[in-house]
């Protein structure tokens, strides 16, 4: 179950639309938690989808997006990130294995403690997600459907 709200939460975060709403539909545990977590946290927008609620804002003049079951249990905290910031052994293998590609998008991701990357690539109508370690080894993601 988890890896299905990680799938969706990662195709959210690269770039596609989810249903917005408005913060009165949000759930009070998934708002208190989110305010105990980032009490610093300015100019927060709510995206509700059926799997979740995901909170986006600026923190430390970042945005920031934080994701929630939909019962208040913190799934992950993703932000942009510059290609340049990943392992250098990860910037060298996705400019030999995509080298037609365009980098779209890269994120970190962070869930349960570990971190991740995840680099958007497009070359014409296609498209790929790669998933970047810490340690720079570089695997197409495919999510689970």
């Amino acid at each position: 179950m988890k890896k299905l709200f990680i799938a969706a939460i990662l195709v959210a975060a690269i770039g596609t639309s989810a249903f917005a709403s408005d913060a009165g539909k949000v759930n009070f545990r998934v708002k208190n938690n989110f305010e105990a977590q980032f009490a610093d946290a300015t100019n927060v927008q709510w995206t509700l989808t059926s799997n979740y609620a995901k909170a986006s804002f600026e923190l430390n003049d970042e945005t920031v997006d934080a994701f929630y079951s939909l019962d208040g249990e913190a799934i992950g905290i993703s932000h942009k990130v510059n290609l340049k910031k990943l392992p250098l052994k990860a910037i060298q293998k996705i400019r030999k294995d995509y080298s037609t590609y365009t980098v779209v998008e890269t994120i970190s991701f962070e869930q349960d403690g570990e971190k991740s990357f995840y680099v958007s690539l497009a070359d014409g109508n296609k498209k790929q997600i790669v998933q970047v370690s810490v340690y720079g080894n570089v695997s197409p993601y495919n999510p689970v459907k």
